[in-house]
């Protein structure tokens, strides 16, 4: 079960999120949303999330950007979460040599196109980042899931924001394991406040950690 502490609730739902993110959230809202982490349920739980918020229940598509300026890992990506249906979990899929192994998570409460965390083991190196529906103009930002944070880099065109590859990039999955949800703490204010559910990620990454020696 997602237990999500006022306070952070608070910082996650006032924030507003680049076009086609978070719109400013209502009192009601908030309140509102108080009610939904409470539902032990996965699939009422994120079905009343996507009321409170008028998020749909099948993404959109990713629309008006050049599909020059995105790489491959992100098209599939982002494709991947649009077979997303309401009550799933984190997504596993194979892509062979276009990206490899993906894991996605989409963000909780924001609109389609989300921002999406990604697990990935292309030719036996593990990536994880955070992909984004609008490039961020930066070329490092801090990111922590607690207390401590990393210098993340941003990567292909500002679509992407990675924690590293290999050794750093494992280290910061396994610290998520046995975690019921995960909020980014970061100095941008874009990426601040990001949740994410993991319930079942650990049987979701297995194939993964297992391709990529881990």
């Amino acid at each position: 079960m997602i237990t999500v502490r006022s306070p952070n609730l608070c910082c996650w739902l006032a924030m507003t999120l680049f076009a086609g993110g978070l719109a400013p959230v209502e009192a009601s809202q908030l309140d509102d949303a108080r009610e939904c982490t409470r539902e032990p349920q996965r699939l009422e739980r994120l079905a009343c999330f996507d009321s409170v918020f008028g998020t749909p229940l099948k993404a959109a598509s990713v629309t008006g950007i050049p599909e020059a300026s995105r790489p491959e890992r992100w098209l599939q990506a982002y494709a991947q979460e649009q077979a997303r249906e309401p009550g799933d979990g984190p997504l596993y899929r194979e892509t062979g040599e276009r990206a490899g192994q993906l894991v996605t998570l989409g963000a909780l409460g924001s609109h389609p196109p989300r921002p999406i965390l990604v697990l990935q083991c292309h030719n036996n190196i593990t990536e994880l980042s955070l992909m984004l529906p609008a490039a961020l103009e930066a070329e490092r930002v801090s990111i922590g899931f607690g207390a401590q944070r990393d210098a993340w880099r941003v990567r292909d065109n500002g679509f992407v924001v990675s924690s590293g590859r290999g050794l750093p990039a494992i280290r910061v999955a396994k610290s998520l394991l046995g975690r019921a949800d995960a909020r980014i703490s970061s100095s941008h204010d874009a990426l601040d406040g990001l949740m994410f559910d993991l319930d079942g990620f650990r049987d979701a990454i297995q194939p993964l950690r297992s391709e990529c020696g881990w």
